[in-house]
């Protein structure tokens, strides 16, 4: 007897590259055979996909960076996110009161 189910799954998901948000739906198939040997398969508008934390592109800009987070899963606030032009994080992030030390040459 083979046992079978499918859920349904929001996922939200984050460009690293350029900050974009959004979200994806899934269905969900479980599946076992005979021998007890269980799959998954994740899809979308009836077609095999792979999860959303593996092989997704950034919509925006096609990045391959991209984090996913289940339904309730909580996503960085604006601020934390880097800042997609440079790479780095906001300045406000890095801002601190002690001045820097200048750099010492190696040699």
């Amino acid at each position: 007897m083979r046992d079978e189910f499918t859920t349904h799954e929001v996922w939200s998901l984050e460009c690293q590259c350029c900050g974009r948000v959004w979200q994806e739906e899934y269905a969900v198939r479980h599946t076992a055979d005979e021998r007890g040997h269980e799959a998954v398969i994740w899809t979308q508008a009836g077609e095999p996909v792979q999860p959303p934390w593996s092989g997704v592109d950034c919509p925006g800009c096609g990045a391959s960076k991209v984090s996913a987070f289940p339904q309730g899963g909580r996503l960085r606030p604006a601020a934390a996110r880097v800042d997609a032009g440079s790479g780095r994080p906001p300045v406000e992030t890095l801002y601190s009161p002690v001045p820097r030390k200048p750099p010492v040459p190696l040699y």
